[in-house]
This record gives C-alpha cells, sequence and structure tokens, in this order.
C-alpha cells in the first residue's frame, strides 16, 4: 500500500535526554540528497573510464513551521538552531500507518513495527523567519545531516 505523508509524524532524541521529543505540526520536511564521490581508477590503456564508488556526503534539508509560540515543539526547534556547539538529535520520522511514537528505555529509543520508520543524525542551523503576506511567519529551519537517511519498513501482518 503506498504511504500517504499526512498523517506522518516527526521526532528527535539528544542523546543523554530521557525523553523522545515530537515535533508538532510540522508543516514540511525536506531531507537533502546525498552526494557520492567517484574514484577515477581508469588505466591509461583502458578504453573506458573506470570509477570505484567513493565516499558519501550527507544532504543538506530543512524543517519548516509555521511558527507558534504556544508550541513547545517549535520553541525548542529553534533553540537547538541556535545551540553551541551544535546539538545532533537522531530523528525519527514515522509514516502515517499509526501513531505509535517511538519508546525510551536509558539511551535505547525502541521504534514501533507498525509504521515505516526513516532514522537520520543532523543538527540544524540558524533560521531565518520570512513573513509572507496573508500568511502566517514561517521558518524553514536548515538542517545539515551528519548521516544518510536509513528506512526500517513497518512488519505487515
Amino acid at each position: 500500500m503506498r504511504i500517504k505523508v499526512q498523517g506522518s509524524h516527526l521526532f528527535y532524541h539528544v542523546a543523554g535526554a530521557t525523553t523522545v521529543e515530537r515535533v508538532q505540526c510540522a508543516k514540511e520536511l525536506d531531507l537533502g540528497t546525498d552526494s557520492e564521490e567517484d574514484i577515477d581508477v581508469t588505466c591509461l590503456d583502458d578504453d573506458e573510464d573506470n570509477f570505484d564508488a567513493g565516499k558519501v556526503t550527507p544532504g543538506d534539508g530543512s524543517i519548516t513551521i509555521d511558527m507558534d509560540d504556544e508550541n513547545s515543539s517549535h520553541l525548542k526547534l529553534l533553540q537547538l538552531s541556535k545551540s553551541k556547539p551544535r546539538v545532533k538529535p537522531t530523528f525519527y520520522l514515522g509514516s502515517s500507518d499509526s501513531d505509535d511514537p517511538p519508546t525510551i528505555s536509558g539511551n535505547t529509543v525502541t521504534l514501533p513495527e507498525t509504521r515505516t520508520w526513516w532514522v537520520w543524525t543532523g543538527y540544524l542551523k540558524l533560521a531565518t523567519p520570512t513573513f509572507p503576506k496573508g500568511q502566517f511567519v514561517n521558518y524553514a529551519i536548515p538542517m545539515k545531516r551528519t548521516s544518510s537517511v536509513n528506512e526500517t519498513i513497518r512488519t505487515i501482518t
């Protein structure tokens, strides 16, 4: 079955914290595109160019919110974007297949098998608000991923 974006939930966990935080009312999430280097291994006597895969550089993306100063998750995102040194949470995007949140025991986060999960680490960069006419104050908070995105497909019974 195709997965709807509407109904997905975004969470994050900061190492050492005792809770997994949910981002409420994110408007859009862009994970960016990883880039992979090519290592040229072509010999002078080869007829065609030859390459091996090189290192992967995780992409740049963003988390977009319509700022709500009564929504503590929005305030926490803005605080993370200003952290010095940068805090690198692990992010968890749960599919719309269920509402089951991640759980935490000690410093181990467990993801429910009832939904598909996309997991990555990264940090948020300084965000600048925009003020579009006739709209809400908006933040597209830049995000630098420090890992690739790994998916865990839900268990289908």
